[in-house]
């Protein structure tokens, strides 16, 4: 295991305030997690999972903390910076997809290409060996319209994997998807994670999913425990 987390973060905080109500979501969360490796955070509905997934990817910022990716410090860095970069060191999985109704189930994929100004050749080939790989090869053309959801919802792992990312953040992969398609899912998404040798944050609240990680984690009064 390296000795460098690919992501770390120290005293992670986040408040949210209303006009009579103050929530401390995040109270000073402390997360490493390795290149390779595998971590499944749960916990109960609103603890904050979601909210620790999108600053762990700096499209939320924290109130107070750091963050480090691949031991640079990114919240000292631009939020251009920080976009260009998490294009090509981090994949995202959400539980809704976000695929762009207009474009093909090949086009989806090639999008985190494009977003990275690396579109070529080895991407378009790299793509399609992904879709086969999530069993699409006969759907590369298909609109997301045209797809079921969990046939959305490999096209978003392809996605994610395209530009060889270092860490994978997945928030609730198999939420939209009944439980037989979510456990066919979850096995493709475990086994090419594995392959790619990528590192895995999954939020999920199945109890078995979450025990096919390495590490399982807990969120609990705005902190992770170790399970």
């Amino acid at each position: 295991m390296s000795s460098e987390p690919v992501l770390q973060t120290v005293g992670l905080t986040k408040v949210f305030t209303g006009p009579d109500s103050r929530i401390e979501v995040l109270s000073g969360v402390d997360l490493s997690v390795h290149a390779g490796e595998s971590v499944s955070i749960r916990g109960e509905s609103g603890a904050g999972k979601t909210t620790l997934l999108y600053i762990l990817s700096t499209l939320e910022l924290p109130d107070a903390g750091a963050i480090h990716w691949s031991g640079e410090n990114v919240l000292k860095k631009s939020a251009d910076w920080r976009a260009l970069r998490r294009t090509t060191f981090m994949g995202l999985v959400f539980q809704s997809y976000y695929l762009i109704p207009e474009m093909n189930a090949l086009e989806n994929v090639l999008m985190a290409a494009r977003l990275a100004g690396k579109l070529d050749a080895a991407k378009r080939e790299r793509a399609r060996d992904l879709l086969a790989q999530v069993g699409l090869s006969e759907r590369l053309r298909h609109m997301p319209g045209q797809l079921s959801g969990g046939e959305r919802q490999r096209v978003a792992l392809a996605r994610a994997l395209l530009n060889k990312p270092a860490l994978v953040l997945a928030d609730e992969p198999t939420g939209n998807l009944d439980e037989h398609t979510g456990a066919e899912v979850m096995d493709i998404f475990m086994k090419m994670c594995a392959e790619e040798q990528v590192a895995l944050c999954l939020v999920t609240h199945n109890p078995e999913f979450a025990s096919r990680t390495q590490r399982r984690l807990f969120m609990r009064g705005g902190v992770l425990e170790e399970l």
